[in-house]
């Protein structure tokens, strides 16, 4: 890629970090936390979310969030000492967000454990679509070393204790789908029961596959596969294959697997 293609490469990603269409306002600040009106630093932590998932670690631009916000740069240093503190904080906002959001459309569809189950992976689905740069991270932490060791540094326990009950919740609805039941136990940090969902060992198997087959669907959603994302054939029949593969992430928390001719 020469130079000036460069250039215009990383003025683009600067367009796509700051929607044209967004606006700061009370019904935006209200998607991270219940404050209308939140602090200048947490709406610094709310904003590069935003535009983490849009860019990833890599592009984003700390001083777009400075700009979109009216305030001085030396703000970030004041609050979080450099970028990569600010990343670090914004993605352990972003995934505690990401699981209340799952167990949130899991509570709120038809109350059926098959309903339940699908409306967990379909919400999983539609957050790594919407935030898939902080998904990169996420998922595959070399996308950037340095924010990574911040997080491990600094944030790992808590990190662990979202990814715990992320597990127990989905392993819950596993349980569930497995016994045609629904189960209205309390499942919060600080209150998994390990013992009682752990007893199970076919089901903790079942679930262990259930994330694994969603992870593979949600990267390809998310950020389209480089090299086979715009091959006409396979752009075709995404929709089909999409159900197919959700419909057989269903039957591996049954145990089962679909096949057809």
């Amino acid at each position: 890629m020469a130079w000036a293609d460069k250039k215009d490469a990383r003025y683009h990603a600067s367009e796509i970090q700051v929607p044209k269409g967004r606006v700061l306002d009370e019904k935006f600040w209200l998607q991270w936390g219940d404050n209308p009106e939140p602090s200048m630093r947490e709406k610094i932590v709310f904003v590069s979310i935003d535009d983490l998932g849009r860019v990833g670690p890599s592009t984003f631009n700390v001083k777009l969030v400075c700009d979109a916000l009216g305030v001085s740069y030396s703000l970030i240093n004041h609050h979080f000492g450099n970028r990569d503190e600010l990343i670090a904080e914004a993605v352990i906002r972003a995934y505690s967000n990401y699981v209340e959001i799952l167990w949130a459309a899991a509570r709120a569809a038809k109350r059926t454990p098959e309903a339940r189950l699908r409306a967990w992976l379909e919400a999983s689905l539609e957050w790594s679509r919407d935030f898939s740069g902080l998904g990169a991270l996420l998922n595959y932490p070399t996308a950037s070393l340095d924010v990574t060791y911040l997080i491990r540094e600094k944030w790992e326990p808590i990190l662990n204790d979202w990814g715990e009950l992320n597990l127990a919740r989905l392993l819950r609805l596993v349980k569930d789908y497995r016994a045609g039941t629904v189960s209205d136990q309390i499942v919060e940090i600080g209150n998994v029961p390990r013992v009682n969902l752990l007893a199970d060992a076919k089901a903790t198997m079942a679930m262990a596959s259930v994330g694994w087959a969603l992870l593979g669907l949600a990267v390809w959603g998310a950020g389209k596969h480089l090299p086979s994302g715009n091959v006409p054939e396979a752009k075709a029949r995404e929709k089909i294959a999409r159900k197919y593969h959700l419909d057989n992430i269903m039957q591996l928390a049954k145990g089962k697997i679909v096949l057809e001719d």
